[in-house]
Formats: C-alpha cells, sequence, structure tokens
C-alpha cells in the first residue's frame, strides 16, 4: 500500500469516530412520570401520553431558559427560547443508569477509558416557536466532557437536533426516530462539549427533554475491572484499522528515513487549565501509539515564530514570555526557554537551512495530520522594532511521538523532542 494510501486509511479510521452517539431504549411505563411543582400545588404527568393541556402546564411552570456565555448565564430570547426547571422543582421517576443508555454512552465516547457519571441538570420545554441557536456547551466542571439529552415522546413538529463537528453536520428528529418504536420508548443523544449543536424551530407542540452532564469518574474510586473499559467489537475494529495503517507508515521507509517526529492535529477542544482527559479520535490515536510503545506527547506548536512556511517550533507546555521587556527575536527567545526547531520537509517552501545557522538543525516532522486550531493557546509581548508595539504569539495543542530511522523505530528515549523540564503548566 502506498503512503497516501496508509495516510488516508488512517485518517478515514480517525473520522469514523463520531463525536456523539444516539438511540432509542424501551422503559418501563412507571419511569415516564414527572412531578414537579410544590406541596401544595404538585403536578403529576405520564409523558408517554400526556395530552396538549398537560404539557402546557408544564411549560407554564417553567422559568425563560438561559445559556452559558462567558462563564455566566445569560437570558436571550433572541438567541435562546425555551423552558427550564431546576432539579429542585420536579422529580422523574427515569433510571438513566437502569436503562443502559449509560453503557452506550461509555461505549460510544470513551471507549477503552475509565469510566462516567451522568449528572441529571434541568427539564427544558421547546413550546410553539421555541428554538436555539447553535452555540457549545459550557463545561460546568473541570471533569465533565459532554452532555446527553434525553426526548420523551410528546407531540410535536420541528424541533430537531443538529449537531456540526469539523464541517460535518448531523440531524436527530426524535419525532421521526420515535414514532418508529413498537414499544414506549424515549430518545437520546450524547455529545461531547465541543461538538455546536442547535434546536431547530418548534412549529407545533412541546419537546420534552432530559438533560445530563457527563463527567469523568476518578479512577481512584474505581474497581479494578472498571478503570479500564473493553472495547465494543465495533470500536475494537477501528483501533485494528488504525494500529495496521499507523505500523504500515512505520514501515515506510520513505518516512523520516533518517528518524524524527510524526505529529497528529487534534479534532477536539480542551481546557487544559483544567483536566485533559483526550476525547474520541485524539484519545484512539494515543492508545495506539501507546500500544506500540511510542511514549505519546501533547506538546505547542508555534507555526508563525519563525516567520517561514515549513518551519516552526516545539514545546512541551506552553511558553509564556514576560512582557516586561521588548522582545526583537521571537524564535530566540523560545530557544532560550526549551523549544525546539522542526521543519515539515514535505512544505514547498520549507528551507532546512534558514534558521540553522542562527540556532540549531530543526528536527524533521512528517504530519499524518496538520496542526489543528481546535485547541490553541496564545499570549501578547512587547515587539521591539522602530517602534515597540503590542504583538502577539500562538500555539496549535498536537500529539507527537518520537520514532527513530527507517528499521530502527521505537525509540527508548525521546531523543527528538525537547526536555521535560519546562514546567507542564498546562498540561
Amino acid at each position: 500500500m502506498s503512503t497516501q494510501s496508509l495516510v488516508d486509511t488512517l485518517k478515514d479510521a480517525l473520522s469514523a469516530h463520531a463525536p456523539f452517539i444516539t438511540g432509542t431504549c424501551a422503559i418501563p411505563a412507571d419511569e415516564f412520570s414527572l412531578y414537579y411543582g410544590h406541596l401544595k400545588d404538585a403536578h403529576h404527568i405520564d409523558l408517554s401520553k400526556a395530552t396538549s393541556a398537560q404539557l402546557q402546564d408544564l411549560a407554564d411552570a417553567c422559568q425563560p431558559a438561559t445559556f452559558g456565555l462567558n462563564k455566566q448565564d445569560v437570558l436571550d430570547e433572541s438567541y435562546r427560547k425555551a423552558g427550564k426547571m431546576d432539579t429542585s422543582n420536579f422529580s422523574s421517576k427515569f433510571d438513566i443508569e437502569g436503562s443502559g443508555i449509560m453503557d452506550h454512552v461509555r461505549d460510544g465516547l470513551v471507549p477503552g477509558q475509565g469510566d462516567v457519571r451522568a449528572e441529571l441538570y434541568k427539564l427544558n420545554v421547546y413550546g410553539k416557536d421555541s428554538f436555539f441557536k447553535a452555540h457549545k456547551d459550557t463545561p460546568r466542571g473541570a471533569d465533565m466532557f459532554g452532555s446527553l439529552v434525553v426526548f420523551f415522546p410528546c407531540e410535536q413538529t420541528g424541533g430537531a437536533l443538529l449537531l456540526r463537528h469539523e464541517g460535518k453536520e448531523w440531524t436527530f428528529d426524535s419525532t421521526e426516530t420515535l414514532s418508529e418504536c413498537a414499544d414506549p420508548s424515549v430518545g437520546y443523544v450524547a455529545f461531547y462539549s465541543d461538538v455546536e449543536h442547535e434546536v431547530a424551530l418548534v412549529t407545533s407542540g412541546h419537546r420534552v427533554t432530559l438533560t445530563y452532564n457527563l463527567y469523568y469518574k476518578s479512577t481512584v474510586a474505581l474497581q479494578p475491572s472498571l478503570a479500564i473499559r473493553r472495547l465494543s467489537a465495533a470500536e475494537a475494529g477501528v483501533e485494528a484499522t488504525c494500529k495496521a495503517a499507523l505500523l504500515g507508515l512505520l514501515d515506510d521507509s520513505t518516512i523520516l528515513p533518517q528518524g524524527g517526529i510524526l505529529g497528529f492535529g487534534l479534532h477536539h477542544e480542551y481546557s487544559f487549565d483544567k483536566s485533559a482527559d483526550l476525547k474520541g479520535s485524539d484519545a484512539l490515536i494515543k492508545r495506539v501509539c501507546d500500544q506500540l510503545s511510542l511514549n505519546p506527547k501533547l506538546v505547542c506548536v508555534y507555526e508563525d515564530a519563525l516567520g517561514e512556511i515549513g518551519n516552526a517550533m516545539l514545546s512541551h507546555g506552553f511558553i509564556h514570555i514576560s512582557r516586561h521587556h521588548e522582545i526583537e527575536d521571537l524564535g530566540r527567545e523560545l530557544l532560550a526557554e526549551g523549544a525546539i526547531t522542526i521543519r515539515d520537509p514535505l512544505a514547498e517552501t520549507s528551507d532546512a537551512n534558514t534558521y540553522n545557522f542562527k540556532r540549531q538543525e530543526p528536527q524533521n516532522v512528517y504530519w499524518v495530520t496538520q496542526p489543528t486550531e481546535n485547541t490553541s493557546l496564545s499570549t501578547s509581548y512587547i515587539r521591539y522594532g522602530n517602534q515597540a508595539s503590542l504583538s502577539h504569539y500562538y500555539a496549535k495543542v498536537s500529539l507527537v511521538v518520537s520514532v527513530g530511522p527507517a528499521k530502527q523505530r521505537i525509540l527508548h528515549t525521546p531523543e527528538y523532542l525537547p526536555p521535560t523540564s519546562i514546567p507542564l503548566t498546562n498540561f
């Protein structure tokens, strides 16, 4: 198989890892029961056969729904028009763990990783003319990685959930999906926090959902059997495809024949001031690299530090340069803080000698998938010149491995990467 075919196979396997899971689940009749209100004004509704009047009463008992913006809850009905009820004001008999839905979440969103938990967050009711424009969820904690939405079989038109990620779009129409179920069922969608989603306009009826926040469980509290979950057959197949393609690339003597750095851009967003468990296809490629003893590492890639296409810089952790003095040569400053220069020999304008005489021999890098802006870091500094000015530099967080020369790929020491003495402030 050609080099490009191997790369394409690996890319296809990674992109096949959808950033969401969806399905339907038949549940016992009593789990459709919802109680809301206070003691003197308590109400009960059966969401499997609720009338329009009952659903309107539920909607009237809700408050206007807010959304997260800049770490604050904002009310703006031109952006989101819907009702919400806090968990203190209702009680549902629906058992998220007993339903089996969480097993699907674990297998689909965190395969081969630790366990997760779901925390009930809100009840939402979207009546006629309700909607929620495109947005991404605001994580409610350091270990939150996604959301789970459970749909009840209430009569409605419109209100489909649209998901978007990396240029792809998926639509989940709960009414259509649940109409195909023989037994009373709920529908559900779980997705990562960085997946953009939108609730289309509800044109009639009521859209009733429970939303759960998804969190990683601490591995300290887990039983040994739960610390690492077995992969589903489908996920195991994708993993095997990735591993075979990566092994094929390592066997290809035209790729980094003298050794160097193999790199993978991240497909998801992360906040590295919090926990940084990788998600989806990022977790998959890290897992495969670990299995091959390639010692994968998260690094910062400064593509513009040298002002040259094909030549960049790389460091463990994001390097913050002091703003208290003027900087004439950004590359020199980054090198002084422990960064290394890297060169993509496949870039048309890459010049191996451009920066050598100034600093150091650049390490060759082969990007299987290019660095992305999905997770990027930035800071400002005072740039020296005829007139001092405020400037900025950026880093794209990527996953990399050091590989030895052809036929000697597995290294016992990461000789092509910078030393790990740099403070791992951000990861």
